[in-house]
């Protein structure tokens, strides 16, 4: 089959109908009368404004029409008219012709894929009609650009020649996208012969303009142009005209077009081509040519010009010189093939038009283009790339993808019409791809959609094309994944940028918290996803959705405090538990072992070590604020069955992917995955222990003897003995003897309190001396905790 490019051209090779009857509705059964003979039946699309149309995209609707006609040619009713499609759906399959001899039916296509089809219908013994169409990929459409038109006019009669000591007017009219003037903007005008008076023009109410242009005592061909866009040019029109000689006689004669053959015969409404038998291989080129003679059959000399075109042209298919002027009577111009051809060939019709005092003659030449050759496959897109298991989705989650390849000739051009085969590399639980076989559409592209079964695993889609000559091509997709679409215990992760501020006294201090999660292939979750926050104290906003697998929220320093500094943050999210798969299946089944636990994995503190077989049994979600792994009353939990009381183990596997005896209730196949984190909410002010190497403390403010050398210990923390701030500095200074050891520390961020070392040393041949030994505590706001006592050198 060729490609068929509908055109002001080509009569349509399908008879394609009005939608002006009714809409079809059934209507009653045919009543006994004369036995008519069915003759033929013709199908028609159209699209929503009832214009014909063989072209829509993805989301679009189509009217299909069938009309039906007896041996007299008369309209058929009430005769059932069946109709099947091979790609997209149809609202019917069959329907009554109404009083018109129309079947109306609507056709869509719900799974937005990307392809071409053929709709048939048929009636009685009639053989099938058929009508080819295509669903391309969806675009934006683009607002509709102004348009400018131009004519030049004589003693009000449109020419496009005249003589050098007359004077034309050039007449544009501007519109908009929907056809109303554009008045009071600026159109240009250049012109190649003579001279424009003047050279700008503004439109007047009714979108017009209007310059002069005077031969100027000027001779020849030339172009002339008008154009509107200050800087950038957003509509223009261009014309060929040409200006003789104030003696000479303009034609007045009709112009003819065609040309002369081997016998000198005039071979009127024909285009001489450059190759025998009208055949032009895919990509090819041919050159063109025709004469311009009057009635008498005698060569117009005048230079003119020659208008070409062709289907393909028009489409963006092929190229030709769309103008030339003759010389001595002659045209010519070069036809080049772009893609017009596709897999099966085209035939196409190029017009040569010449134009004079209003009348316009056409030549002709049919020729036909060959199909390309079968290239190549390529895969363009998986959406999404991550689908999740059949019967989970919801909000952020699809169980289906839709995966795009595109074919292309040996020229690397799109190719339509090849038929194109999908093979999942894995069935596993059940996975489908939908259509197994495809048809591209005139952008090569063609669809299919792969839909998850009840099996986590990675698939791959092989897409194959087979060529006239019997050889194979196929390409395959990247990765598609498809899991539970939830996250999974062992894959979450909870983390805070700083565990120790110093937020023991101060508000407003800010630290971000920072939750990952992914699913149980360890992809990051759906974007989307909600992670929950709580906390013992401070304040925390209490949610965030998932980029990539993470999000964050803010932490604040606030009331409430705790005594003890140390708080429990806990984030939760809707997921799975854990488990260990032993036979592969991705499903977690009796073959798998039995439950394990673990408090503080339920906890959300501990994270779960691989192991060779069973399942993570999980509590209920809670906030363990005092750290014991173990649920406290007055702790708060999340009643995830909805009890109203704290829920424990309950010995099954509670997640999607589960058969066998383990397996959770229908609506118990879920848990709060967790993750909790500590927090010190440090003070500003230090305490702090200082002891020699014989384990003495030395309070603040007493005196220490130092013969040789000695050894201290400092200890610090905050007022709660947890860690100092995050930041914080200490320094050990002495103005007698010398300090070796850890004189200058920095606090890390880290939940345990810290300590240093260091040692005073009496050097032996100083003099005996009284000094002072000063340790300094400095928290990040400034506060200093201090400590001072007297050394004595013997």
């Amino acid at each position: 089959m060729r490609k068929l490019y509908t055109s002001v051209f080509l009569a349509s090779a399908v008879f394609l109908t009005g939608c002006n009857g009714k809409s079809g509705e059934n209507e009653a059964p045919p009543v006994d009368g004369p036995v008519v003979e069915l003759s033929a039946i013709s199908i028609a699309i159209q699209n929503a404004q009832g214009d014909t149309q063989v072209s829509f995209e993805q989301g679009e609707s189509a009217t299909v029409i069938a009309t039906l006609t007896d041996t007299n040619g008369a309209l058929v009713t009430n005769t059932t008219v069946t109709f099947s499609t091979s790609f997209g759906q149809l609202s019917q399959d069959s329907k009554l012709t109404n009083s018109e001899g129309q079947a109306t039916i609507t056709l869509t296509n719900p799974e937005a894929l990307a392809g071409a089809g053929s709709i048939a219908a048929t009636a009685g013994a009639l053989e099938p009609s058929t009508i080819d169409f295509e669903y391309l990929v969806s675009t934006e459409s683009e607002e509709a650009l102004p348009s400018l038109s131009l004519s030049l006019s004589l003693n009000g009669e449109q020419v496009n020649n005249f003589k050098s000591d007359e004077t034309v007017q050039l007449i544009s009219t501007l519109v908009d996208g929907q056809g109303q003037p554009i008045s009071g903007e600026i159109i240009t005008y250049t012109a190649d012969i003579g001279a424009l008076t003047p050279n700008t023009a503004l439109t007047n109410a009714q979108g017009i303009a209007i310059v002069t242009l005077a031969g100027n005592d000027q001779t020849g061909a030339g172009i002339v142009t008008a154009s509107y866009g200050e800087t950038d040019v957003i509509a223009s029109s261009r014309m060929n005209y040409q200006v003789i000689a104030s003696d000479e006689t303009i034609l007045d004669d009709v112009i003819r077009i065609g040309y002369f053959d081997d016998n000198g015969d005039f071979i009127e409404g024909a285009i001489e081509l450059s190759i025998d038998g009208n055949i032009v291989s895919a990509g090819g080129t041919l050159g063109l040519s025709v004469d311009l003679v009057d009635s008498e059959d005698a060569p117009v000399t005048i230079p003119t010009s020659v208008s070409f075109s062709s289907n393909c042209v028009a489409s963006g298919n092929a190229t030709i010189e769309e103008t030339v002027f003759s010389i001595q009577g002659k045209a010519k111009a070069t036809y080049e093939d772009i893609d017009c051809a596709g897999l099966n060939g085209i035939d196409d019709v190029i017009l040569a038009s010449v134009s004079l005092n209003g009348v316009t003659n056409v030549a002709q030449a049919v020729i036909s283009i060959t199909g390309e050759e079968l290239g190549s496959i390529e895969f363009l897109s998986a959406a999404p790339e991550t689908i999740v298991l059949k019967g989970t989705g919801g909000q952020g989650n699809q169980e289906t993808s839709t995966l795009t390849f595109q074919v292309k000739s040996s020229l690397g051009n799109p190719l339509a019409q090849q038929d194109v085969e999908f093979i999942l590399d894995t069935t596993a639980g059940g996975i489908v791809v939908n259509p197994v076989i495809g048809v591209t559409n005139s952008q090569g592209i063609v669809t299919t959609k792969v839909t998850a079964g009840s099996v986590p695993t990675a698939v791959r889609v092989t897409a194959k094309a087979v060529a006239e000559d019997g050889s194979t091509i196929q390409t395959q997709s990247d990765l598609l994944s498809i899991n539970t679409g939830l996250p999974e215990q062992r894959s979450f992760t909870l983390s805070t940028a700083v565990r120790n501020p110093e937020a023991g006294s101060i508000n407003g201090v800010d630290v971000d918290i920072t939750a990952q999660l992914a699913d149980n292939f360890n992809n990051p979750v759906p974007d989307g996803t909600t992670v929950n926050f709580t906390t013992e104290g401070g304040v925390i906003e209490p949610s965030c959705l998932t980029v990539n697998g993470a999000c964050s929220v803010t932490w604040t320093s606030a009331e409430p405090r705790v005594a003890d500094h140390r708080i429990t943050i806990l984030a939760t999210a809707l997921g799975h538990e854990t488990f260990f798969d032993t036979n592969g299946n991705n499903i977690f089944d009796d073959a798998d072992g039995s439950a394990v636990t673990e408090a503080f994995i339920s906890a959300g503190f501990s994270r779960i070590t691989p192991r060779a077989d069973g399942f993570v049994d999980m509590t209920e979600a809670w906030r363990d604020d005092n750290e014991n792994g173990l649920f406290d009353a007055g702790e708060t939990f999340l009643d995830f069955n909805n009890d109203g009381s704290f829920s424990i183990e309950d010995g099954l596997f509670n997640g999607p992917q589960c058969e066998g005896s383990s397996c959770g209730a229908q609506g118990n196949q879920a848990i709060h995955v967790r993750r909790a984190l500590v927090m010190v909410m440090a003070s500003s002010t230090a305490l702090f222990t200082l002891t020699d190497e014989n384990g003495v403390n030395y309070p603040t403010g007493g005196t220490e003897t130092v013969v040789d050398t000695l050894s201290f210990t400092l200890d610090f923390s905050d007022t709660a003995s947890q860690a100092m701030p995050f930041g914080t500095t200490v320094t050990v200074e002495a103005s007698a003897g010398t300090v070796e050891g850890t004189t200058n520390f920095t606090v890390p961020d880290t939940l345990e309190p810290h300590s240093i070392e260091f040692v005073i040393v009496n050097p032996p041949l100083d003099d005996p001396a009284i000094g002072t030994l000063t340790i300094t505590i400095t928290s990040p706001s400034g506060v200093e905790t201090t400590i001072v006592q007297t050394l004595d050198l013997p």
